[in-house]
């Protein structure tokens, strides 16, 4: 197999921040086609929604936990033990039981075909442990074992049969899990705005160290025990996801709010925002939360975070006080482009009349 980065402690390096980094682009890309499919989340479906979501990180997370930033030590007895390890049987059953509740909730699978998803996936998720991330690491630094795929797959079959009997029951509101399309039109709400974001944080973050480590790892950059380059690639990489991509992109949004289908308009009409307002609200959001979080002080931007956000939480139109400033709206990309959710049961006239009976 070719590495081009090398064995050892600097393709580690490199897999530390790539595995986060690979979650948040399936997160993106799992919520992007969601909401192309069936518009804003909502209700109980779009909570099942967000649990299938929430389920596919917590497999991964079990897989490739702990996810050892050194190998020193590793491969030697015991090295590689830990939480995981005593309780592997437990979580190798915990962490398949909701997608087998998703699959017949959700999803509406048959139980076979809940059954050979979950023997899958407790299969991948074994292969991964037991060749220390598929060859990144020496050894393997968690236990694996068919008797973990075994428990995986009781599990799935387990968390059907629960979805099964107790579904029917549930006192609250709707019983249907699987979603329904409606038109994505409507003021987005504070919690999809915050996950838009907090998809940008991953993007850029876990990207940025990657691409620090990628290049440290190729000899590109050498030892930087000070933390410069990775300054600099974090300012780099704020200045395109952050800044260019916005300006050329028709929703004027950054990678993370494009995903939860976003968009930044002019106040008065759903047509994309003008770049000089887009570069002023850059300016007074989110190059100040950039610099204080690149240079150590995270909860002072949180703090200014919170400062714009207390304005949507309490107006009804949803409008942060940063936007009340630029002259910008968040809204839905469905509002400026008028699509709808591919999903969407639209009404058909008959081409051709109906033949008398």
């Amino acid at each position: 197999m070719i590495r081009p980065l090398g064995t050892g402690q600097g393709a580690v390096d490199v897999a530390v921040v790539a595995v986060p980094l690979i979650a948040t682009l399936a997160a993106a890309l799992y919520l992007r086609g969601q909401h192309r499919r069936y518009g804003r989340l909502h209700g109980r479906p779009g909570r099942a929604g967000l649990a299938a979501l929430l389920a596919g990180l917590a497999l991964a997370a079990y897989a490739v936990w702990p996810l050892p930033a050194s190998v020193d030590g590793l491969c030697s007895p015991g090295g590689g033990q830990g939480p995981a390890d005593r309780y592997g049987p437990v979580l190798a059953f915990a962490v398949l039981l909701p997608v087998g509740w998703l699959a017949r909730d959700r999803f509406r699978r048959e139980p076979l075909v809940t059954l050979l998803l979950g023997a899958g996936l407790a299969l991948a998720a074994d292969a991964v442990r037991g060749t220390g991330l598929l060859g990144v690491y020496p050894c393997a630094y968690a236990e694996a074992s068919p008797l973990f795929v075994a428990l995986g797959t009781a599990g799935t079959a387990a968390g059907w049969l629960l979805a099964r009997l107790l579904v029917p029951l549930w006192p609250w509101g709707d019983t249907r899990g699987w979603p329904g399309a409606v038109p994505d039109r409507v003021a987005p709400d504070p919690a999809r705005r915050a996950l838009g974001t907090l998809i940008d944080l991953g993007l850029w973050w876990y990207g940025a160290g990657t691409l620090t480590a990628a290049l440290t790892a190729a000899g590109v950059v050498g030892p930087d025990p000070a933390g410069q380059a990775r300054t600099a690639v974090l300012l780099g990489a704020a200045a395109v996801l952050g800044v260019f991509v916005p300006l050329v992109r028709r929703d004027r949004c950054t990678p993370g709010r494009a995903a939860v289908r976003l968009a930044l308009t002019e106040p008065s009409r759903p047509v994309p925002a003008s770049r000089p307002r887009v570069l002023a609200r850059t300016a007074l959001l989110t190059a100040p939360a950039v610099l204080l979080i690149v240079f150590g002080h995270a909860w002072i931007a949180l703090a200014l975070v919170l400062v714009h956000a207390s304005a949507a939480l309490v107006r009804p139109d949803r409008v942060g006080v940063v936007d009340l400033l630029c002259g910008t709206r968040v809204r839905t990309r469905a509002l400026i482009d008028g699509s709808l959710p591919s999903r969407l049961v639209r009404y058909a006239e008959p081409r051709e009349p109906l033949s008398p009976v």
